[in-house]
């Protein structure tokens, strides 16, 4: 039988997305044991009142530190469930998502579990590109961590990280309860906003694998996500992705010793290198982001070098003010 699960989004102050989201967990097909909504530092009553008035089956929580990684490890804290099941405000669950993303952890070397994530709607300039240059899709051809990873990944070898890093997003991620708090939960230096907008779920998912645990890719766990409509916060989501990125492999980078940090290294050289090989393409015509945006996104990964050492001073101020 598959395990327990709770469905737990992580919101602030987007009650409209929320109600969205809310009303395609209650029509899973596989429900979910409980629904959890984790309402990060609010300002206004509006996410409770909705949860209060809209959804009385669901269960509403409050976290003080702002922060999404504060809000998940609040839902691993929270949950009641084995598995625990993010869905991300911004995103519609499909009516079989709960129990395809709970479907591999029946295997117990299963710690993670990403399901496949499709635009909900192409309607903007900036909705088309940010989905032109890959959006959080990762295609229909199912992924077993570390097993598969000696297939070539886009076209070509790389290293086991490199694979944690495109196996799917904190979008739409399920993560073995126990398991994700015996590690030490998420990282709460990531994922601060402007601080550090991004990288939680790719660090969750390359230390479930360096624990021995495996991380599938479920494609018929579908979500479909609501991208940024305007170019400019299309480029700033983009840059920061980058920044964050780049950050979680300069942690990795320092934390790791002996032969296996070489190839985390190559990897990080490579992806500061990148945009300007991406810039290159741009100039044959034959890359889909404009060149400003890639020359943002170059100036973001070469920040990202020093941003965690700032971000985990951050989380902990943040932490002692909650």
């Amino acid at each position: 039988m598959p395990p327990t699960v709770t469905a737990a989004i992580c919101t602030r102050e987007r009650p409209r997305l929320l109600r969205r989201a809310l009303a395609s967990l209650l029509v899973q097909e596989e429900a979910p044991a409980e629904i959890l909504v984790v309402d990060n530092a609010p300002c206004e009553p509006g996410v409770q009142e909705l949860v209060s008035a809209e959804f009385p089956t669901v269960r509403y929580v409050r976290e003080p530190a702002p922060g999404l990684d504060f809000c998940r490890n609040r839902a691993l804290r929270e949950a009641s469930s084995e598995v625990v099941a993010f869905l991300d405000d911004d995103a519609v669950a499909d009516p079989r998502w709960s129990g395809a993303l709970a479907r591999p952890f029946q295997a117990p070397t299963v710690g993670a579990v990403t399901g496949r994530v499709e635009a909900l709607t192409l309607e903007t300039e900036a909705q088309r590109v940010f989905e032109a240059n890959g959006g959080f899709g990762r295609g229909t051809r199912r992924v077993r961590l570390p097993r598969d990873a000696g297939r070539p990944l886009h076209g070509r070898r790389a290293p086991l990280i490199a694979w944690a890093i495109s196996v799917g997003s904190g979008c739409s991620l399920a993560v073995r309860r126990e398991l994700a708090l015996r590690l030490g939960g998420f990282d709460e230096a990531l994922d601060l906003g402007d601080v550090l907008p991004g990288g939680g779920d790719h660090d969750a998912l390359w230390r479930v694998l360096e624990s021995g645990h495996e991380v599938v890719y479920q494609p018929s766990a579908l979500a479909r996500h609501e991208h940024r409509r305007e170019s400019s916060a299309m480029a700033a989501q983009l840059a920061g992705h980058q920044r964050a990125l780049v950050a979680l492999l300069t942690k990795v980078v320092t934390r790791t010793r002996g032969r296996s940090m070489w190839p985390i290294a190559a990897f990080l050289g490579w992806r500061l290198l990148k945009p300007g090989h991406r810039l290159v393409r741009r100039l044959l015509g034959r890359d889909p982001l404009p060149a400003p945006v890639l020359l943002r996104m170059w100036r973001d990964c070469v920040r990202g070098l020093w941003a965690y050492p700032l971000a985990r001073r951050e989380a902990e101020r943040r932490r002692r003010l909650a």
